[in-house]
């Protein structure tokens, strides 16, 4: 599997190679579109240029020599005739100009009338009957230097131009199919990574929390297989708790393993019943009693005065806050000090545990509740756990419609807040 560099640098590099070729893809479909425009230009000019010639020699005057037409701008041309027009004929001799030479654009044209000095509007026409093309130009430049002209606007040109570019846009959609592919694949890859280190941390894990109690338990047998201990009571029955100590210790870590495995927000089953939250927390503390005295841990509360009643699975909400308060004597440096807390604020039950530990990195705080997660240690392993507390915590609290939430204390520490709804 790829090291978090050498994904880091494929990213980059794809990235990178990404924006080149985006930026490679629309110069050319740029140059393409200029050129597109340019051959387009030069074809209306010389049938403009012709259709004027025609016209001039209609009227009996000699075609000029100099270049008649003017563009004026993206899709308008003004063309100047020395003569005067009549608009039917003009109008054939574009028409034939343009069936001759292969262009099928609708136009529009405008004669100018040297008496009211204004534009006189000719009429849009269309070379085919399911064109959906619409008159566009509603004033019409004029040219004040010349007497006999008219000018011409090509409503559709631009999207003729765009449609000449279809080939281009197959290519962009291509390079849009290869970007997703990419920025797919990479999501793969680090999802891919995330669960190896996952994995990698879970065996690690597991292999130190099963190796002590193993080998306490391989020990206790060595001993057990003397004939001689039938003879030491007090020393068999020391031997015999190991043995049910570190069995009952195994198969804890055993069923903890396995339970995660169904708990998510689909599989919990609640039993909501009212619960006292106030009653439940000095019960869960007096069932720890004897654990706190074991760890010379010093456990404070919050609580007000009157109940506290929330809607909860007694069981499920039980097992949190052993999960909650486990994780504060694990984690707690030297002697542990726990507090909780109970707020109601605007309808909602703030249940708080609280501890002097270390604290959670920032960089851990967003996984600090994905399964099998724990911050990052390298390979010493100095607290036991699965990574699997608040994975529990949080798909319980999903469960009930309840948040959670994690932050470090000013101090020193760290602070779960559950935020359940009263009543």
């Amino acid at each position: 599997m790829m090291n978090r560099n050498a994904v880091r640098l494929v990213l980059i590099l794809g990235i990178f190679s990404i924006i080149g070729i985006i930026a490679v893809q629309a110069y050319f479909i740029q140059k393409a579109f200029r050129q597109e425009d340019r051959e387009l230009d030069r074809a209306l000019q010389i049938a403009l240029r012709s259709a004027a010639q025609n016209l001039a020699r209609y009227n009996g005057i000699d075609p000029p020599r100099e270049n008649p037409v003017i563009r004026k701008g993206s899709s308008y041309y003004i063309v100047n005739t020395h003569s005067e027009i009549d608009p039917h004929i003009l109008e054939q001799f574009l028409i034939s100009e343009f069936k001759s030479r292969g262009i099928d654009l609708d136009f529009e044209y405008a004669i100018y009338d040297c008496r009211s000095d204004r534009m006189e509007y000719g009429r849009l026409v269309r070379f085919a009957e399911e064109s959906k093309i619409h008159s566009l130009a509603e004033e019409w430049p004029k040219q004040a230097d010349l007497t006999y002209y008219f000018g011409i606007n090509f409503p559709g040109r631009n999207h003729v131009l765009l449609n000449s570019l279809s080939i281009w846009y197959f290519f962009s959609f291509i390079l849009v199919l290869v970007i997703v592919f990419f920025g797919y694949s990479q999501w793969i890859i680090l999802r891919q990574r995330r669960y190896t280190e996952i994995q990698r941390d879970f065996i690690n894990t597991m292999t130190h929390e099963f190796k002590t109690p193993l080998a306490s338990l391989q020990m206790s047998a060595d001993v057990l297989q003397n004939p001689k201990i039938i003879q030491e009571p007090d020393r068999l029955h020391r031997y015999s708790e190991i043995i049910r100590s570190q069995v009952g210790h195994l198969l804890k870590q055993v069923d903890q393993v396995l339970e995660s495995g169904g708990v998510d927000e689909k599989r919990v089953q609640l039993d909501l019943q009212k619960v006292d939250l106030k009653n439940l927390i000095n019960e869960t503390l007096n069932q720890l009693s004897s654990i706190f005295q074991s760890a010379r841990a010093t456990v404070t509360t919050d609580l007000p005065d009157q109940e506290v009643i929330i809607k909860a699975d007694p069981l499920h909400l039980t097992n949190v806050l052993f999960n909650l308060i486990d994780n504060s004597l694990k984690y707690s440096d030297g002697e542990p000090f726990i507090h909780l807390s109970v707020s109601v604020i605007n309808g909602y039950a703030l249940l708080a545990v609280a501890d002097r530990g270390p604290g959670i990195p920032p960089a851990s705080r967003k996984r600090i509740f994905d399964r099998f997660y724990r911050v990052p240690t390298g390979n010493v392993h100095n607290v036991k756990g699965f990574g699997l507390g608040l994975y529990y915590v949080k798909r319980v609290a999903r469960s009930h419609g309840w948040r959670v939430a994690i932050e470090n204390n000013e101090d020193q520490g760290t602070r779960v807040v559950l935020k359940i709804p009263a009543k």
